[in-house]
């Protein structure tokens, strides 16, 4: 059964920045179980609890396996106990004539033992099984009480006893460049490496980034600029897709004029959102029933969230081209007076919190308007003339208001206009309704 999963790094760790992309794998692993440790050179991790959630343990493995390849940790193996995995891990893959019993391992997959390896090579011990033969007493008062417990530890005969990986409350990530940088686009590069780790954090988060902000520090500058500058960038949607996020801040560090050098950037997450990871579905959907383009394949749940996420993308990557203020959408707004059911935001702005609608008794997802409304409304209301001029429907009273200083009192009809088709059209109610009432035109039906 699946108990253990250890990851180890596709070569012997050689550089001191090897302790921190093993705490970003620990980050990242934190998406499958809150059970996972740094070991030496490895990540451990403990999957027992969570192989229901993932669909079983095969399916689990192969989750962990491939998107631990992805980030450069392709050496793995699984294990009763966190010891015996990371020596099956170290010892590598069976082949024909090649176990993986932990007995039948050589002394240098168990750090306690690989410590004594000389002194044990010389007793005739070549494998675990061979040290774990030998008189308990004696290796106790030559070894010390490590070797014993390794040993006890890796065949479970003892508790395992761990400090669980907790990701940060905030991100915020701090790095030096190896030389000078004059132009915002140069920096582009450096950007990546503290994306990563962001995507790992997001990851054992199980979040997406909203919205983060980059500053870097410049090493000298003139006496007017200011000694360090940021960029914030803000999505319309929460991501964690580390090649998203490195396209959309190259596009805003393109257009960014930098007042001297910089030294050192430093990456701070100012907003994240829970990220929805989707589930399988119960049929198969259409676009995998050999659809094509056709219009059922649009329907598919994959080809909607498809469309959603490219659209975000669009979205993001031209509002860092042309200027937030310059790409808008609509908001919905709850309100009876149409001139106000909508309004404009800046896309990358448009937060759900932001966009909350002004009438709170009305019902979400209802509609408010119970009959037609024209798809053109004019700015501003004018009055009419027209003649001869039929109301086919209405009045539909209207009055709403008085929380913003605007408040109206309309009768509206339904109109018909021989050279101008179907109208909208209201009556002011302070003024008595006779035959010079005047009509005024708010909307026209296309």
């Amino acid at each position: 059964m699946l108990f253990w999963i250890a990851l180890l790094p596709e070569e012997a760790a050689s550089s001191p920045d090897d302790s921190l992309v093993a705490l970003l794998l620990a980050w990242w692993a934190l998406q499958f179980t809150p059970r996972v440790a740094l070991l030496d050179e490895a990540v451990v991790m403990e999957v027992h609890a969570s192989q229901r959630l993932f669909g079983g343990s095969q399916n689990l493995k192969r989750l962990i396996v491939q998107g631990a390849a992805q980030l450069g940790w392709s050496r793995w193996a699984c294990g009763p106990t966190a010891l015996a995995t990371l020596a099956r891990a170290r010892y590598g893959r069976p082949t024909k004539g090649k176990s993986n019993r932990l007995d039948e391992l050589p002394l240098s997959t168990l750090s306690a033992v690989q410590a004594h390896a000389a002194t044990l090579s010389r007793l005739g011990c070549q494998t675990l099984g061979d040290v774990r033969r030998l008189p308990r007493h004696g290796m106790s008062r030559r070894f010390g009480a490590a070797l014993l417990l390794a040993l006890d530890q890796a065949h479970g005969a003892k508790p395992e006893a761990f400090e669980w990986v907790q990701a940060p409350e905030r991100f915020d990530l701090r790095l030096e460049l190896p030389g000078r940088v004059d132009t915002a686009a140069s920096l582009v590069f450096a950007t990546r490496r503290l994306l990563q780790p962001l995507c790992a954090w997001l990851a054992g988060r199980h979040s997406g980034v909203r919205a983060l902000t980059l500053r870097w520090q410049l090493d000298f500058h003139r006496r007017d600029v200011a000694p360090q500058g940021e960029l914030v960038m803000r999505l319309s949607e929460a991501s964690r897709d580390l090649d998203r996020l490195h396209r959309l801040l190259a596009e805003h560090l393109n257009r960014t004029t930098l007042g001297g050098p910089v030294g050192d950037l430093s990456l701070h997450v100012d907003a994240i959102e829970p990220l929805a990871i989707d589930s399988d579905c119960l049929f198969q959907e259409h676009s995998t029933l050999g659809l094509g383009s056709g219009p059922d394949a649009l329907a598919s749940p994959a080809a909607q969230r498809q469309q959603r996420q490219a659209l975000s993308t669009l979205l993001d990557r031209l509002s860092a081209r042309l200027g937030k203020d310059h790409v808008r959408q609509a908001v919905v707004q709850a309100d009876h007076r149409i001139e106000h059911t909508q309004h404009w935001v800046a896309a990358a702005d448009a937060l759900p919190s932001s966009c909350a609608p002004i009438n709170t008794d009305a019902t979400p997802g209802q509609p408010i308007a119970d009959h037609p409304q024209p798809a053109w409304l004019l700015p501003q209301p004018q009055a009419l003339s027209l003649n001869p001029l039929r109301l086919l429907a209405g009045p539909h009273r209207v009055e709403a208001g008085w929380w913003d200083d605007q408040n109206v009192a309309r009768d509206y009809y339904l109109a018909h206009y021989d050279q101008a088709g179907l109208l909208w059209v209201f009556r002011e109610r302070h003024v008595q309704e006779t035959q010079s009432s005047p009509l005024f035109l708010h909307g026209i039906f296309s």
